[in-house]
């Protein structure tokens, strides 16, 4: 059974954006997501142009959507700015996935900003987009 519907896979495959699908944890890992550039740096202080993001699919898509996304690497800001509810590696709730461990970002976006049957993965795109853009908040 697909994570997603035939148009959110149609609209992937329109971005450029390579992914792969665990559909027993129902993991979607996007592979080659932009990041802002010269936000972020990776461990060893090495800047980063794009990450693996990994986002839990519920199984009940799309009545309800994603508050949470996990990255890989482990990413810090440039300019050492606060990052909350962000976790580095060995942090509570990473997700390992083909043996690389994802740092968890906790993102609530009160229940009213997802449109149940309507909203599809161009607003859990847009909600990872924002998240990594806003990383203070």
């Amino acid at each position: 059974m697909s994570l997603l519907f035939p148009e959110d896979y149609e609209y992937l495959a329109s971005t450029g954006l390579q992914f792969v699908e665990d559909e027993g944890n129902r993991f979607l890992v996007l592979q080659n997501f932009p990041v802002p550039e010269g936000m972020y740096v990776a461990p060893g202080n090495v800047p980063v142009s794009q990450v693996e993001v990994l986002v839990i699919i519920p199984s009940n898509y799309n009545m309800s959507g994603t508050d949470m996304l996990w990255t890989h690497p482990a990413i810090t800001r440039a300019d050492q700015g606060p990052m909350p509810n962000v976790n580095g590696y060995g942090g509570g709730d990473n997700r390992i996935f083909k043996d690389k461990e994802f740092c968890r970002w906790s993102r609530h976006y009160g229940g009213t900003s997802w449109k149940p049957k309507v909203d599809t993965i161009v607003k859990i795109l847009g909600r990872i987009e924002w998240a990594l853009q806003n990383p203070g908040t």
